[in-house]
């Protein structure tokens, strides 16, 4: 399985090589793509071939030598997981799951709300009435909903291949990611790290500015917008935009505000046990791979973001915006802490489970 997923990814790394080559106009990066938020922003046509022909060939040979020499295969394949995740990736991957958790937050609230009314809950009975009065509200007194959702559609259609690009080599970070697991850590034993519940503390406070910031812009104070008049962060904006814009502000920090509450569930009893209150599943153990998947797929994005969010911070026009900017997109530092607090979380979840089963009667 591991020949087979190494082969598939140097296959595929080559012939995308060969498509930039013979194909000039497919190649997605360089200083003249229309995202600017990665290190790929720096490389052209000619090296951008160059390097994927030499990850392809080197993919290949790992390939060959991973029953022979596994742990040299290991090192290909850290090689090839950092080049796709750090050098050909991006933060329009962490952009776009951003806009993609929004119906997500909401359908989350929506099924809250369901569920406190089951419970004859007062406040989900205010909140089941309120809700629905203000979507009806803001879709007869104002375009902002209709106008938002133009602005997000118009985005994708624009930048919905660039950002194709990077979620291919992100996936490609993945698989080599993977096949170095395989290699290296699969076969050490697991031991409960102690830094586990301060390092997913820190994790969850990593988007805790850009939420506090996103959910201002429903107020007339919006806070850390980037002025394209000035080209600096503004602490506090003069001008907040139209009505779509700031909701599409608002929303998408109530996205980074989702961010914290599960990574919080990762040292939290709700993150072991789904609550009573829960129908049907309420009182049993929340399945390890339920929590551990998205949380790894979360860190891989972060970090994927991570080259970008320095290379913008480096753009900036002072070294204050570029803290800022850092400050408020803290991608460095979120990634490696969300990939050690969702690993101490696993290792937690199944050192118990190990010790329940030893534990068992046999019969």
């Amino acid at each position: 399985m591991r020949r087979l997923t190494a082969s598939t990814i140097s296959a595929a790394t080559l012939a995308v090589a060969a498509l930039w080559w013979f194909v000039p106009g497919s190649y997605p990066y360089g200083a003249a793509a229309k995202v600017t938020v990665g290190v790929n922003h720096w490389i052209e046509r000619g090296p951008g071939v160059g390097l994927m022909v030499a990850s392809g060939v080197l993919g290949v040979l790992a390939a060959l030598g991973v029953r022979s020499r596994p742990r040299a295969a290991g090192v290909v394949a850290v090689v090839e997981s950092a080049f796709f995740l750090l050098v050909m990736s991006d933060a329009s991957v962490l952009s776009s799951i951003g806009y993609a958790l929004i119906p997500a937050v909401l359908l989350g609230v929506a099924g809250m709300v369901a569920v406190g009314c089951v419970r004859r809950q007062p406040v989900a009975y205010v909140l089941a009435v309120l809700l629905p009065a203000g979507l009806i509200a803001s879709l007869t007194m104002t375009d902002a909903l209709s106008r938002y959702l133009v602005n997000v559609a118009s985005g994708f259609a624009v930048y919905g291949g660039r950002i194709a690009w990077s979620w291919a080599m992100a996936i490609a970070a993945v698989g080599w990611a993977w096949l170095a697991y395989g290699s290296f850590a699969r076969e050490r034993r697991v031991t409960v790290p102690r830094w586990g519940r301060a390092v997913t503390i820190a994790a969850a406070l990593c988007p805790v500015p850009y939420a506090l910031a996103r959910l201002t812009w429903v107020t007339p104070w919006p806070l850390g917008g980037f002025d394209p008049r000035t080209g600096h962060i503004t602490l506090i904006a003069v001008e907040g935009g139209d009505a779509a814009t700031r909701m599409q502000g608002f929303l998408i920090g109530l996205s980074a505000v989702l961010a914290v509450v599960l990574t919080l569930g990762l040292i939290s009893r709700w993150g072991e046990v789904v609550p009573r209150w829960v129908p049907r599943v309420g009182g049993r153990p929340v399945p390890v791979m339920l929590a551990v998947g998205p949380g790894a797929f979360g860190a891989v994005a972060l970090c994927v973001s991570a080259p970008g969010v320095l290379a913008g911070a480096v753009q900036m026009g002072s070294w204050v915006d570029g803290v800022l900017f850092v400050l408020m997109f803290p991608c460095p530092v979120w990634g490696p802490l969300l990939g050690a607090a969702v690993f101490a979380y696993w290792a937690r979840r199944r050192t118990a489970e190990k010790s329940r089963s030893a534990a068992s009667p046999r019969p």
